[in-house]
């Protein structure tokens, strides 16, 4: 389930250029699109909440917590929480890396010694939260076993140092990770989530210590912390991943100026196919501010804050 980009985008150029207001690319169009579809997502939550709190419909199709969950269940994940001492990291659903890089290790006067890596390339904000994958001549390595990466400076610390010559590849794979759920060990132990007050409490009460059939966790700096520390595996999380980025994808045609939709490269609206006007009425109201268009800005606007009102009234 999908809102087609190229409809979308079809569709603003229709209504902007009806009467020559002006144009939108591409580029803005995918950079618009994607805050658009954010917004709209981000939205569920408060509306879900909001939801909860007025009488339930019963009806079949207007009961509108079944409708709103609905629309989050899109987004709903699973994942592996990979350990790395002394914490779990987030899953993520990513599947093609951003960044990569390869480094050739040095003749050195002792290379046993050089055991450590900098990714000079990467932002600490990029790193942040991502996966990272690291390579050896081609050999995929594991964290802890093999190595340690540092998302603060971005060094990778290998527990054995590399051989002359070797080709080290490193792979970001941003973090799609949006939202926690559950955090589940062994398949069907719920851990109980626990502010640091509350750990420190616990920590004082041997009687309640967390074991492996009640374990707790903190989750602090979207890192998980699970305790007893004894689990070092077998941990999943439940969360909502973020809506990927929407694009647009073109080749460039032989006339100026011409762009030919490429859906190959293209990425779809990942929202409910229920919030296709939403979406275009979204973009309208930015393409307004882009051509600085005062009258698609007011028509948009009021069209927004119209189904607004429906939805919530």
């Amino acid at each position: 389930m999908a809102i087609n980009v190229d409809l979308v985008y079809k569709t603003v150029l229709l209504i902007l250029n009806q009467q020559q207001r002006g144009n939108i690319t591409p580029d803005e169009f995918n950079k618009v699109g994607t805050q658009v579809q954010l917004g709209i997502f981000e939205k569920y939550m408060s509306d879900l909440n909001q939801q909860l709190r007025v009488p339930e419909n019963d009806s079949e199709y207007g009961n509108r917590v079944k409708n709103i969950e609905e629309k989050i269940d899109i987004f709903k994940r699973i994942g592996e929480a990979s350990y790395a001492n002394p914490h779990f990291n987030l899953p993520t659903t990513t599947t093609s890396s951003t960044n990569s890089q390869s480094i050739t290790v040095p003749a050195t006067p002792n290379p046993n010694i050089i055991t450590v890596y900098n990714i000079n390339n990467w932002s600490t904000a990029q790193s942040q939260g991502a996966l990272v994958k690291i390579y050896v001549n081609g050999v995929l390595q594991t964290s802890p076993a093999n190595y340690s990466f540092n998302s603060n400076t971005n060094n990778i610390t290998f527990v054995t140092a590399p051989l002359i010559n070797s080709v080290i590849v490193a792979q970001l794979y941003p973090s799609d990770f949006y939202r926690l759920g559950s955090v589940i060990y062994n398949d069907s132990i719920e851990a109980q989530m626990v502010d640091r007050n509350e750990w420190y409490l616990i920590k004082k009460a041997p009687l309640v210590a967390p074991t492996k059939a009640q374990p707790v966790f903190l989750y602090e700096n979207s890192k998980i912390s699970i305790f007893p520390t004894t689990i070092v595996g077998d941990v999943q999380v439940s969360y909502l991943k973020k809506p990927a980025q929407i694009k647009w994808g073109y080749s460039i045609g032989t006339d100026y100026g011409q762009f030919i939709y490429d859906p190959s490269s293209s990425v779809n609206f990942e929202l409910h196919d229920s919030e296709q006007v939403d979406v275009i009425m979204g973009i309208l109201l930015y393409s307004g501010v882009i051509i600085q268009d005062p009258t698609i800005i007011q028509v948009a606007s009021q069209k927004v804050q119209q189904e607004d009102i429906n939805e919530k009234s």
